[in-house]
Formats: structure tokens, sequence, C-alpha cells
């Protein structure tokens, strides 16, 4: 895993009565015990990446003994047994036959990293074991305890979104899609099958490029929307109005393992990869984007330290805050740009243009 550290919890049989046991232990191609070969019933492939071994899973190592002189444990095989990040996608399904609730889906995300962030403990106020009520300096304490949790937990809820009203993000919208259509050229845009519009929610920015340039796009969102495969019937009145080409809706989560298998030709046939707010997805498009050598241009919002603690700049430090962010991010390529465009909120780009 690179330079990268993780640190479990290890169950030990009961029988076992070793005590405290610390294990480092280290992933390894070329080991002959090891066959990094893709295989659901016994072994996972090499993780070559830290997004392989999801925060907060239950991870069955099989390990071989560390080398002569070395102190690490070498992975043999490996298997993840509990994915947190896969139970959440289960349950942002709520039963639809296709797609996901993007708010279900974070807030059951939001619930596993608060977990093993802050503890997540909740006092219950109800008394089950029969005994005398607490006195009131305990009782006291216990709410002074609660609401340091609630403010601890209110800070991160803060990184997992990000509040604006309707007509702020409409406002955005237009704005980015005049920057867009004014820096790379609407013919640039609406070449091939046009611009890929990641995280796209409702459209707002799709309907903008329709509107101002009469250039098509795909919305990839996991959100299901109420109307469909459809826009809302005012934007696509709007869209029918100005004889404008109607954006293509595509339900699905744009990350680099499943997207790539299923949606590699569309993001080779884009004109450009772009995000306005993506939140989670915001790093994947720009690393995208570089591993096929396309445009692109997303204005990042939410950091979500939590969901993705790996990540750090090259003195080290963690990255936690926006500014922090927005660093990480330029420094993945020298061809990267940033640009602030005059809009309420985080309105910084970061962009390539070929």
């Amino acid at each position: 895993m690179g330079k990268n550290l993780a640190f479990a919890d290890i169950l030990i049989n009961e029988s076992d009565n070793v005590g405290s046991v610390r294990i480092e232990s280290i992933f390894q191609r070329g080991i002959p015990e090891a066959v990094w070969e893709p295989n659901p019933t016994t072994s996972e492939q090499f993780p070559n990446k830290s997004a392989a071994l999801p925060y907060g899973a239950l991870v069955y190592l099989e390990l071989c003994e560390p080398v002569e002189n070395t102190k690490h444990y070498r992975v043999k095989s490996w298997k993840i047994l509990k994915n947190p990040r896969e139970e959440a996608i289960e349950a942002a399904k709520e039963g639809r036959l296709y797609g996901s609730s993007c708010p279900v889906y974070l807030k059951a995300r939001y619930e596993t990293f608060f977990k093993f962030n802050a503890g997540m403990q909740r006092y219950d106020a109800k008394k089950n074991d029969g005994s005398e009520s607490k006195t009131k300096s305990s009782i006291k304490n216990i709410n002074k305890s609660n609401n340091n949790k609630t403010k601890n937990r209110d800070q991160i809820e803060d990184q997992l979104s990000h509040v604006t009203n309707n007509k702020a993000k409409a406002m955005a919208a237009t704005i980015f899609a005049t920057w867009l259509i004014e820096t790379y050229g609407r013919n640039k845009l609406a070449a091939d099958k046009g611009v890929l519009d990641v995280a796209g929610g409702k459209g707002k920015l799709s309907i903008q490029l329709a509107l101002q340039g009469k250039i098509k796009s795909t919305i990839i969102d996991p959100l299901v929307r109420k109307h469909g495969t459809k826009l809302d019937p005012i934007g696509a009145k709007r869209i029918r109005k100005a004889q404008a080409p109607h954006p293509t809706l595509l339900s699905k989560e744009f990350n680099q393992t499943n997207f790539l298998t299923e949606g590699e030709n569309l993001i080779k046939e884009s004109s450009i990869l772009v995000g306005l707010h993506p939140d989670e997805p915001t790093e994947d498009i720009l690393d995208i984007a570089l591993k096929y050598d396309k445009n692109c241009a997303i204005v990042p919002c939410c950091v979500f330290p939590c969901i993705f603690p790996l990540r750090n700049l090259p003195n080290g430090r963690p990255v936690r805050t926006y500014e922090e962010f927005l660093e990480y991010l330029l420094l993945k390529d020298d061809r990267l740009r940033k640009h602030s465009l005059p809009f309420q909120g985080r309105n910084i780009i970061i962009y390539l243009h070929k």
C-alpha cells in the first residue's frame, strides 16, 4: 500500500491466552506464497490503491511468517468479510429497481465513519436496570458529555454537506456554464458525446449548457429522481423551447472501479469531464480525466476528511481543510490550473485545458 498505514483491531480466538498483540503486516508483490489474481472465492487481487481496503471494513488476512531480519508478516491472501460501503449502497437502494438515494447513502456512510472517528456513544435516558434516578450532578455531567459529542458530530456533519439555496445553486450553474463555453469553446464542448456532467444532481449545469450553447451532455448521478430519466418539467420545457439537446440522465455511481468497467467508452467519447460541487467523486473525476488525458473542470466543495482519511500532502500533513484539499488536487499534475468564479460559496475551479 505504499506509505499508507492502516490501523485495525485484531480478533483473537478466546482460547488463545495471548494478551495484548501487535502485528505489522504488508502487501508485497513477488512473494512465492501469494497469487495476486482476481478470485472471489479465495482471495482478492493485489490492493493497488487505498480504496481497495474500505475504511471500517472487516478484513480476513492469511499471513506468511516474516522474512529473516524483518518484522512484517506478509499477506498471502485476503478477503473483505464486511464492507460498510457496500452496505450503505444496499441501504440506499431502498427497494428501487435502479439507482440509489444519495442522502440515504451519505447518512449510512456518515454513521460508519462517525463511529470510528468519534465513538458515537449515545446516552440512553431510559432506566433499563430499574435502579434509582441519577443525581442532578451526575445527570448534568452526562448532559455536558452528550453536548460535547453532539458538537463533535456537528463538526463532522459540516464536512459531509454544504448548505445553499436553490437560487444560489442556479446562479452557480449559470456562471460555471458560461465560463466553460468561454474557456473551451462551444464546438469543443459539443464534440463527440458532449459533456460528462458528474454528480450533476437535478441537471442545473447541463440545462445551462444546453440553453447557452446547445451543448449535449450526460448527467451521471446515483440519486434517483422522481421524474425518472427525464428532467424536471420546467427544465425540460425550457430546453424544448430553445430547441436545445436534452441531457441524458444515467443513474450510476461514478468511481474508478465499476464505472470504468461499464462506462469506459462514455468517458473516452466525452469532450470533457466536469463537476460542480460533486462531493465524494471529486478526486475520481480528476484522476479519471488525467488517466484518459481528457479535459476536465471541477469546482470542489466538501472535503470529507472522515471518508478519505488517507489523503496527505507531500509534507505528510493530512488533508482536512478546503484549502488543503485544493492544494492536494492541484499537485496531481503540473498542467492543472485554478480560477475563481463570481458566485456565492466555494467557487474555485480546478481545470485542465489541453
